[in-house]
């Protein structure tokens, strides 16, 4: 395997390795539901040994579930929200990045997302980042 060169990877450009190409991002609820579903799995004493996972494992992967789990909870804004594109200019990154950080004005999210300023102009990403902020107010 070789060392991958610094040009090749370039999240700021949208430059993934190849092992993305087929990878789907996913928004923190998703990955909370999987967790949970785990954790469910993890009740039944027969569930860990069905997936090849001994006791030691167990232990070690009990610490960063729990870990993982706690940070989909606090940081978990969009439940139920999938990671649909808003519009087909965005990158499936972006779409996904826009939703689980859901700022809250147009120059905050193309200041966490840079390959956003040369899509969208202002007025554009207001509109998706309203849409967020709309969609996120009728979960409450």
């Amino acid at each position: 395997m070789s060392i991958p060169n610094q040009d090749d990877e370039d999240a700021a450009q949208l430059k993934f390795p190849k092992e993305f190409d087929k990878a789907e991002p996913m928004m923190i609820s998703e990955v909370l539901l999987m967790l949970e579903q785990r954790r469910q799995q993890q009740t039944n004493p027969n569930s860990m040994s069905n997936l090849g996972i001994d006791d030691d494992d167990e232990i070690a992967l009990s610490e960063a579930f729990n870990d993982t789990v706690a940070y989909c909870e606090r940081f978990n804004q969009t439940n139920g929200m999938t990671t649909s594109n808003p519009t087909p200019v965005l990158h499936k990154f972006e779409a996904a990045l826009l939703a689980n950080l859901c700022p809250q004005q147009a120059i905050e999210a193309k200041t966490l997302i840079p390959s956003l300023d040369s899509k969208l102009d202002d007025d554009e990403c207001q509109k998706i980042v309203d849409e967020i902020q709309t969609y996120r107010s009728f979960q409450c």
